[in-house]
């Protein structure tokens, strides 16, 4: 099924989402010979991605743009690049060894930074980072930005949704959450990876969204798109049901999303979303069998949490446990799930299983938010664990 935006869909952009189009690090037309050449292959093609109307959004030519990156870095580099490839560091080691500037790409052994450096290797490459620049080429960034795009249409649920106009030299953040999932910006990150090689680690994104939101994830070309994006995934009742709830109108809204249901059962951001209203709604037979069938057809992390936080509300002990710990299973740096989880014990006297938990969420690097939650729930249970005494 072929997914678009809205027809009568008018990106609006404020000054601040348009600052993100300027280049995160300047520009520059001194290039190495390989990459020169590099860029030379792709501007020769170019027209045919490029016509008049701007960069081409469709899927069919961003899956062919990305086919053209991996053969042009094939006859310039020999290297074997293929969206196939199930590693997602491999485009890292790529661009660590081509693309990023010459005197930074000593410090990479491969994907990741060399082990074994002194404090004197960290503070020149430091030095050296900073006044890096970025090949002048909107080219490269297209046809390697639909390239990575592609990369994660193949391997983790994203699907293409862009809307014109392109411009591929971009800094927007790499992802932006809404209605349930998250939108990625595949030109961004490819952008950003070649301006701070260390900061940016296009492996490591590929791996950090899957656990907290739910496919499809739109990849866009704008913070603007977002919103859209997602009510683009959603059958038309949604649409409807989100000017409901903007009037008040939860009950109706939650109506709505249930028509939705009916037609299309299996859309994982649409039964997000009929559990999210019924919530409100205080519907809670509704609140569990939209999470039951969220569960059936994908087990997810934060779809157990709100199971376990369900049941808790209800002081169904046993069953709250189990789902949070079963979403600690699937997502073992779920600090929230451990924090709700330790909190649950300590109400039922469990405090040294509690207190495991918490020491944990400490230890581990968290934010200091969750980890000030975390602190203060140990002070709780050192009290009432002394006047018991």
């Amino acid at each position: 099924m072929v997914v678009a935006f809205s027809s009568n869909y008018v990106r609006v952009e404020s000054e601040q989402v348009k600052e993100f189009y300027q280049p995160p690090v300047p520009l520059t037309a001194e290039l190495p010979t390989k990459t020169r050449k590099l860029i030379e292959q792709l501007e020769a093609v170019r027209e045919k991605f490029q016509p008049l109307t701007g960069w081409r959004i469709e899927a069919e030519a961003l899956q062919q743009a990305a086919e053209v990156f991996a053969q042009a870095a094939h006859e310039v580099y020999g290297a074997r690049l293929s969206v196939e490839d199930e590693d997602p560091t491999h485009l890292d080691a790529f661009l660590n060894r081509h693309l990023i500037a010459p005197d930074v790409r000593e410090l990479f052994d491969g994907a990741q930074v060399k082990e074994g450096l002194q404090d004197a290797d960290y503070e020149r490459f430091a030095e050296l980072i900073n006044e890096n620049r970025m090949p002048d080429s909107e080219a490269l960034y297209y046809f390697l930005g639909a390239y990575w795009g592609e990369w994660l249409v193949r391997h983790r649920g994203a699907k293409w949704m862009l809307h014109p106009p392109l411009r591929t030299v971009q800094a927007f953040p790499d992802m932006i959450t809404s209605g349930g999932t998250v939108g990625l910006m595949p030109f961004s990150q490819v952008v950003k990876k070649l301006a701070d090689p260390v900061g940016d680690n296009l492996g490591y994104k590929a791996s950090v969204f899957e656990t907290d939101y739910l496919p499809p994830f739109p990849l866009i070309a704008s913070m603007a798109d977002s919103q859209e994006a997602v009510l683009s995934l959603l059958p038309q009742e949604a649409r409807l049901a989100e000017e409901a709830l903007e009037a008040g109108d939860v009950q109706g809204a939650l109506a709505l999303l249930e028509q939705g249901r009916e037609k299309d059962p299996d859309n994982f951001l649409l039964l997000a979303q009929v559990q999210q209203v019924a919530w409100q709604a205080e519907e809670w037979e509704t609140v569990h069998s939209a999470i039951t069938a969220l569960l059936r057809q994908h087990p997810h992390a934060r779809t157990f949490y709100n199971l376990g936080v369900f049941y808790a509300q209800f002081e169904l002990f046993d069953e709250a446990v189990e789902s949070l710990r079963q979403a600690i299973l699937l997502h073992p740096q779920y600090g929230r799930a451990q924090v709700t989880m330790a909190a649950l014990m300590a109400e039922q006297g469990q405090f040294d299983a509690a207190r495991g938990l918490l020491e944990a969420v400490l230890t581990e690097g968290y934010d200091s938010s969750l980890q000030e939650e975390a602190q203060q729930l140990l002070v709780r249970i050192a009290e009432v664990e002394g006047g018991q005494k």
